[in-house]
């Protein structure tokens, strides 16, 4: 009992495990290869004060594991406004608010035009099945795709294309909605059952809220493993460390690397967010999330983060992000050009000048496959946690390096 567990990966899957572990008196000791801790979850302050997340990210509110987990409070989270303005294919912009937290929406929503009365009455449907159930049941079904349940439950091609693509398209980053109809069911839960929220500074505050509670000499950044055994890991010194259980809790394509019996993940979904700086808020401040359903448009979905969090800019300044799904074959100048081209049609000819900050582009955004309930996964000797041992989410992360720790702390 003297061995310390050793966990390889400071995402938030790593962390998660390290802290339970911590928690409970079990020594640990965590090696993450990269300066910083959070894994898909990291924020870059640039030298003149924007926030800039990896990709365009939210956290959600009513996630089991942000729930059990996170300490809300601390991160002074601000809130989306429930609903999204969106982009039809005409060019104009129609709102589609939540009747749900908004009862005085309700007539507003059944005349936008974003599909018939009959779809909406669906809708309304689909969220009272969903709010009562189980959200481990709802991922379990993996009996066809999301696109397929749409169309087996008679929602018309327009809701389709003009909510459910833009929507759930950028939340699965993947506008083809091929992920199983029980990861569809759960994240439609989520958003039904809490909010969308950016941390006040940036979505780093969550991994750096679950290192705080964690002595720092047992983490070690900017050091890598080569490679691992059931009782210890090699790093790339050429050092040995000994350990009663070793974790692995890095992506799934480098779980495979180095551990070649973690199958790795046949699909990624991938995204590019590119990020501008403007003197005005094309938003106006009205806290939506606009969704593009413009047919073969680049640009997917935009965000204005700082009328979310005034401290994603600084003073006088608007942060703007725009998200681009799915592979991206053009080269960065033409694309920058395209995207600013469809930003003109959309938020008018300012958009021209809006200052190019940075681009990220995220080939391994989401690992594809079906959904699983999390789990403390073994293989060869070595625990295994990551959203790609269960479906790809925050919560799977959270959920399943929680679960590893309770695994390890139920063996002795």
């Amino acid at each position: 009992m003297s061995a310390p567990v050793l966990i390889v990966g400071a995402g938030m899957a790593g962390l998660a495990c390290a802290r339970a572990l911590h928690r409970a008196g079990r020594s640990f000791q965590l090696f993450e290869a990269a300066n910083a801790p959070g894994g898909r979850v990291r924020t870059d302050r640039t030298e003149d004060g924007f926030l800039l997340d990896h990709g365009f990210q939210v956290l959600l509110s009513a996630y089991p594991e942000v729930r059990r987990q996170v300490n809300l409070t601390q991160l002074r989270p601000k809130t989306f406004r429930s609903g999204a303005v969106i982009r039809l294919p005409d060019g104009k912009e129609s709102v589609l608010r939540d009747p749900l937290r908004d009862p005085m929406a309700l007539a507003a929503t059944l005349r936008a035009p974003i599909g018939s009365l009959m779809d909406k009455a669906r809708l309304a449907l689909l969220a009272a099945k969903v709010l009562g159930a189980n959200a481990n049941d709802l991922l379990s079904d993996n009996s066809q795709s999301t696109l397929k349940f749409l169309r087996s439950e008679g929602w018309s091609d327009a809701m389709a294309e003009r909510f459910f693509v833009p929507f759930f398209g950028g939340v699965f980053l993947d506008r083809s909605l091929c992920a199983p109809v029980g990861f569809f069911k759960f994240v439609f839960q989520q958003f039904a059952l809490g909010r969308a929220m950016l941390p006040t500074s940036g979505m780093q505050q969550l991994p750096d809220q679950f290192v705080a509670d964690l002595p720092t000499h047992c983490i070690h950044f900017g050091v890598s493993v080569t490679q691992i055994s059931a009782t210890g890991i090699k790093l790339s010194n050429g050092d040995q460390v000994e350990g009663s259980e070793v974790v692995l809790a890095v992506d799934g394509a480098s779980a495979h690397r180095l551990l070649p019996a973690q199958s790795a993940p046949n699909n990624w979904n991938q995204t590019t967010c590119i990020y501008f700086g403007a003197d005005a808020s094309p938003g106006k401040g009205d806290g939506y999330l606009r969704l593009n359903a413009t047919p073969n448009a680049v640009v997917h979905n935009v965000c204005f983060p700082s009328d979310i969090s005034q401290d994603y800019a600084p003073k006088g300044n608007t942060l703007i992000s725009v998200s681009i799904h799915g592979e991206q074959p053009l080269e960065h100048g033409t694309l920058l050009a395209k995207v600013r081209e469809e930003l003109a049609a959309w938020f008018g000819p300012r958009a021209l000048i809006w200052r190019h900050i940075r681009t990220y582009t995220l080939p391994l955004a989401l690992p594809q496959g079906p959904s699983k309930r999390p789990a403390a996964r073994r293989l060869d000797g070595i625990y295994v946690c990551g959203d790609h041992t269960a479906y790809p989410s925050l919560n799977a992360a959270l959920a399943t390096g929680r679960l590893t720790a309770e695994a390890i702390l139920n063996k002795h």
